[in-house]
């Protein structure tokens, strides 16, 4: 028994022991193992500023909702509340996202986006925290509510068109009493004017042609204007935005059928379309509705080839511009070991880059000229068929 005492009691003891010890740990452990390495990613994600081409060609040749130069580091935000969503994932783990504190206009702009049926962000109040974040870290904040239509390649593209206009009525204006241009300015605008009126209109529009000039003519400066801007590092242009060119081509769409309709009669246009007469024998009668249904369809195929010419150029040739431009940081992003190359490469990225610029600088003014001559072409064809 006295043996047998001893025993029994490190028997009891140890268990309480052995409860008080076990139950505390799985309380403790998890929160510092599930918080700490999601923050500590989030912060080098903002801190390190890894080299991500695809985060840096969607802010420089994709409709994007900030002007950021640097990832991670917006100059200006356009649209707060869909840069919230794009970049949420980063923006929570800022330290000011637990404090932010949304003014009453970001809290129903959140409300809104939330409730529309096919969103599937975060919930509004945490949408809106991450505006009022996005917000604080951009360099000029961001544009209210009314403005959040811009994306960057819009907002560069309206200064362009906004300097464009300013130089036409400052400087390549003529006074009522001039007959002649003066002035390097003044003779570079009408030498312009001239060739789109001599080169596109003229032959193109039958019936005229003299009153198109101001349309076809503004229509050549302006994509002219916008081609070249977006060639000025760190701005972009609208003509690589599907939804420009969709948006002049429907014009040139609008303006066909309009003048088509004008010009022949509602009945007689669809009828000239095609380029043979009826017949009623049934070789001739299968070849009048295969050519019929062509002629239709190209009023609608020749809009949709204008629209992708323009957006397809613009894109590719900015996206390989970038492409070379930051090879070097390409290649060190991959393997961070691999300096020498990295640099190599990188030096040898920008000299092919200059060659590609002045090819790009001839694609600029080469597909102003295209999209004008063939909207010049295809409203011609509609109001005056060669039949």
């Amino acid at each position: 028994m006295p043996d047998a005492a001893p025993d029994s009691t490190p028997a009891t003891t140890p268990p309480p022991a052995v409860e008080s010890t076990v139950t505390p740990v799985p309380a403790v452990v998890p929160a510092p193992v599930a918080t700490e390495p999601t923050k500590a990613d989030a912060h080098a994600h903002h801190n390190s500023h890894a080299f991500n081409f695809d985060d840096l060609n969607a802010s420089h040749n994709q409709p994007y909702s900030a002007i950021e130069w640097v990832h991670g580091h917006p100059a200006l935000i356009l649209n707060a509340a869909q840069y919230a969503q794009v970049n949420y994932a980063s923006l929570s783990h800022y330290d000011q996202f637990k404090t932010a504190q949304p003014d009453a206009g970001y809290q129903i702009w959140a409300n809104e986006i939330a409730a529309a049926a096919t969103y599937k962000g975060p919930p509004a109040a945490e949408l809106a925290k991450a505006m009022t974040v996005a917000r604080e870290k951009a360099w000029f904040g961001a544009l209210p509510k009314p403005l959040a239509f811009f994306d960057h390649q819009i907002f560069w593209s309206t200064i362009a068109l906004i300097l464009a206009s300013l130089l036409l009525l400052v400087f390549a204006r003529r006074k009522p009493d001039q007959y002649k241009p003066t002035g390097r300015i003044q003779h570079m605008i009408e030498a312009l004017v001239l060739f789109v009126r001599d080169d596109i209109v003229r032959p193109n529009i039958k019936h005229h042609p003299d009153v198109w000039v101001p349309y076809f003519g503004a229509m050549f400066i302006a994509l002219l204007a916008m081609n070249l801007f977006g060639l000025i590092p760190l701005f972009g242009t609208a003509t690589g935005n599907i939804a420009v060119t969709s948006t002049l081509a429907l014009t040139t769409a609008v303006l066909m059928l309009f003048m088509g309709i004008k010009e022949n009669g509602p009945v007689m246009f669809w009828i000239k379309l095609v380029p043979v007469h009826w017949s009623w024998h049934p070789g001739n009668m299968l070849l009048w509705f295969f050519l019929a249904f062509s002629e239709i369809l190209q009023l609608v195929i020749r809009p949709v080839v204008l629209a992708i010419r323009l957006y397809a150029n613009m894109l590719a040739g900015h996206s390989v511009l970038l492409v070379f431009a930051t090879l070097g940081f390409i290649i060190y992003a991959s393997d961070q070991q691999a300096i020498g190359m990295a640099t190599t490469m990188g030096g040898f990225g920008w000299l092919l880059t200059i060659p590609f610029y002045a090819l790009e600088l001839l694609v600029a003014l080469l597909q102003a000229y295209i999209f004008t001559l063939l909207s010049a072409v295809f409203i011609g064809l509609c109001a005056h068929p060669e039949h």
